[in-house]
């Protein structure tokens, strides 16, 4: 059987044995060497967070130059598109981290539609638990029934974009804005103004389906 071996040469061990000092000098050192590198490890996981924040920010502003410039262009092609709530509904969805052209907006902002109308069917389900007046309760009934389709007309828009059907997303888009209209008429026929924030779904709906069919008239 071979002998044990010191990973330390005796005369070293005889050191430290015998002079403490130089053990504790030893110490020091390591603990030294240790802080070192603990605080370079630091200083490395520091820079890595803020170059990832960079990346982030600078991210963020091209997202925001796209959606910018396409909404201006949208509204260069149609007088009817809201340039600031093209930019604020688009620019807020999760989908526009990676939409840079006008394939990748009118998607967005047909996926916008889709979350307006269900906002919007959602209120006039609480509407009508709240008890409505009797005038009040044939409009909601009637548009209860036009968000559903108004939000599948969005839907579909999306998936003919996405297919570069888009005629056939035009045609989605105009029904989705015919639907919203006649929530409208149904309310003015009643006799009653919208109740918020009904109106304001409808406002809203009837812009994101103007600005999704100008941005689509965009795609090259």
């Amino acid at each position: 059987m071979a002998p044990l071996r010191s990973a330390m040469p005796v005369s070293s061990l005889f050191s430290l044995v015998c002079f403490p000092h130089n053990f504790n000098k030893l110490f020091l050192a390591n603990k030294k060497t240790f802080e070192s590198m603990k605080t370079a490890t630091t200083m490395t996981t520091a820079l890595a967070v803020v170059l990832a924040a960079l990346a982030l920010i600078m991210g963020a502003r091209t997202v925001d130059a796209a959606v910018a410039d396409t909404c201006k262009a949208a509204a260069a092609s149609d007088v009817r598109v809201n340039v600031d709530l093209c930019m604020s509904k688009l620019g807020s969805h999760r989908g526009s981290l990676e939409a840079a052209d006008a394939w990748g907006l009118a998607k967005v902002a047909s996926l916008v539609g889709v979350d307006n109308a269900n906002l919007a069917a959602a209120d006039i389900k609480a509407q009508e638990a709240a008890d409505p007046n009797v005038r009040m309760k044939p409009a909601l009934a009637k548009c209860g029934t036009l968000y559903k389709d108004v939000g599948m007309c969005f839907a579909g828009a999306h998936d003919q974009i996405n297919n570069h059907a888009y005629p056939a997303a035009k045609q989605r888009l105009d029904e989705a804005l015919a639907q919203t209209q006649l929530c409208n008429a149904a309310f003015a026929a009643a006799g009653v103004t919208l109740p918020q924030p009904l109106a304001l779904h409808t406002v809203d709906c009837i812009q994101i389906a103007i600005i999704a069919g100008a941005i689509t008239n965009l795609i090259k």
